[in-house]
């Protein structure tokens, strides 16, 4: 899952706790340290969870999260491929060259013989 899918999973378990800390959303068996904690930073980011510092505490019970009850926002989806279009158009290169008009080409073949090919 990613990281944004793991925060959602994250916040719907927060709706049924007042708080937590990484180490109880672990011991929960919701998800593994690294994925709680990238899932916890990613929330941090968008506001959708914020900390608690409680000072006095043990260094595992110090900082405890909740939810703000503000959503995640929608993740960014990769549609195609990337494409400079917009920048070439920008910098006024057409996407499509015009094509040139060219002559006729022409073929030049040297004889080998050294005798002249009218014989």
């Amino acid at each position: 899952m990613s990281t944004h899918e793991n925060a959602e999973v994250l916040l719907a378990w927060f709706r049924e706790r007042a708080s937590a800390t990484v180490s109880e959303i672990v011991a929960s068996g919701l998800m593994k340290s690294r994925t709680a904690s990238d899932a916890v930073q990613y929330a941090l980011r968008n506001g959708a969870l914020e900390r608690i510092v409680r000072s006095g505490a043990s260094a595992k019970d110090r900082v405890h999260y909740r939810s703000t009850g503000i959503a995640l926002p929608t993740p960014r989806t990769q549609a195609g491929q990337l494409s400079f279009d917009g920048l070439l158009t920008a910098w006024g290169i057409v996407l499509e060259p015009p094509r040139l008009l060219s002559t006729g080409s022409r073929t030049h073949q040297i004889s080998d013989s050294g005798f002249p090919d009218n014989e």
